[in-house]
């Protein structure tokens, strides 16, 4: 069984945060870039590898170390890249959390938080349940906290980069969320 310490933000709403100790996240290497909070958006994308849906706690654990080890040894960045990464186990994961920059979407780290659903997301979506907990619970908690703005854009990440991510099911999905939106005018969020 996993006992979990709930978020630091004094919300109700707020889902079960795995904190980088209980997964055994390596240190940041360098110095992190805190966030000026509130941010604007939250940008949702999907891990594509590992591509299956972890449904436990260890295969989470695992694959959130795996995915760090990803990021800074191939991509040579810091940490790992998302800001939260939804497991399907019931969970979220603290990647770089609510007060350090990501690296998640690219040229716009600085004014959203970068969450990740665990798996390939292409032809199919992630459980009901994961979806509630980052659509509902996450984001009512970053509003509530002062992280996030009350009218908050929520973007896939392919509308700010060019890729196929949160692949092509998932993103039809958000597509139905409130906050759901598209931005034509960066300039004023951007800084």
């Amino acid at each position: 069984m996993v006992t979990v310490l709930r978020s630091h933000i004094p919300v109700a709403d707020c889902p079960p945060i795995i904190p980088r100790c209980m997964w055994g996240a390596q240190p940041y290497r360098g110095t992190p870039t805190n966030l000026t909070l509130p941010l604007s958006f939250m940008f949702i994308h999907h891990t594509y590898i590992p591509g299956d849906p972890c449904l436990t706690f260890e295969r989470c654990a695992a694959d959130m170390r795996s995915m760090q080890s990803f990021h800074q040894e191939d991509r040579g960045w810091d940490d790992i890249g998302y800001s939260f990464v939804a497991g399907s186990d019931g969970y979220i994961y603290e990647g770089r959390g609510w007060l350090w920059q990501g690296a998640h979407t690219l040229g716009h780290n600085s004014v959203g938080y970068g969450v990740s659903f665990i798996g390939d997301y292409g032809t199919t979506v992630p459980s009901q349940h994961s979806m509630g907990l980052v659509r509902d619970q996450l984001a009512s908690c970053a509003v509530g906290g002062g992280r996030l703005v009350s009218d908050f854009v929520l973007q896939g990440h392919r509308q700010v980069v060019s890729t196929s991510c949160p692949g092509d099911a998932l993103y039809e999905e958000i597509r139905g969320w409130e906050h759901y939106g598209v931005r034509t005018s960066w300039s004023a969020d951007l800084r």
